[in-house]
């Protein structure tokens, strides 16, 4: 018994709000017990309002670090371990495009916030702030999002993020 306590409680929260939910293109990842454990646990919405855009040629949805501006995003909590949060941060390209930061989330009225992990956006050009802003994220034929092995190789996402680029 005592193994199965140390597990759990090495558990920690992840709030997902594109691609990674339930129904969209990456949340196979989630679901893959080889990638480590990942339950749902509810649904939530940021505790304050965050800009999520969809950005780059592939269409990726982006939460970005910029407290204020935008909606109360709407999301997934998923109860996940060590080793799935480490497969997660290498998909996210931690450092070079996101970070993983502990953030506020609404669980429901009269419930209060839980701290969850979430992938931001924190270095990005100021273009990203003139596109639409979106409450929620759902795959969608207008911007249908590029899976990661369909992706040019020369042109990998954060291209479309820097700060020279022209468009």
């Amino acid at each position: 018994m005592g193994n199965l306590r140390k597990a759990s409680s090495a558990l920690q929260k992840l709030f997902v709000c594109g691609t990674l939910k339930y129904g969209q293109p990456s949340h196979s990842i989630l679901a893959n017990n080889a990638n480590g454990y990942a339950k749902f646990w509810c649904r939530a919405t940021t505790a304050e309002k965050l800009p999520l855009v969809i950005a780059t040629r592939y269409n990726i949805p982006f939460l970005l670090n910029k407290p204020g501006i935008g909606y109360y995003v709407t999301g997934e909590i998923y109860e996940v371990d060590e080793k799935m949060l480490k497969v997660l941060d290498d998909l996210e390209d931690c450092q070079d495009i996101y970070t993983r930061d502990m953030l506020n989330m609404n669980i429901g009225v009269g419930e209060g916030t839980v701290p969850c992990w979430v992938y931001l956006l924190q270095k990005y050009p100021e273009k990203l702030l003139k596109l639409e802003y979106l409450s929620r994220y759902e795959n969608n034929e207008k911007y249908p999002y590029v899976i990661r092995h369909q992706r040019h190789h020369k042109h990998p996402p954060n291209e479309d993020l820097s700060y020279t680029v022209t468009a």
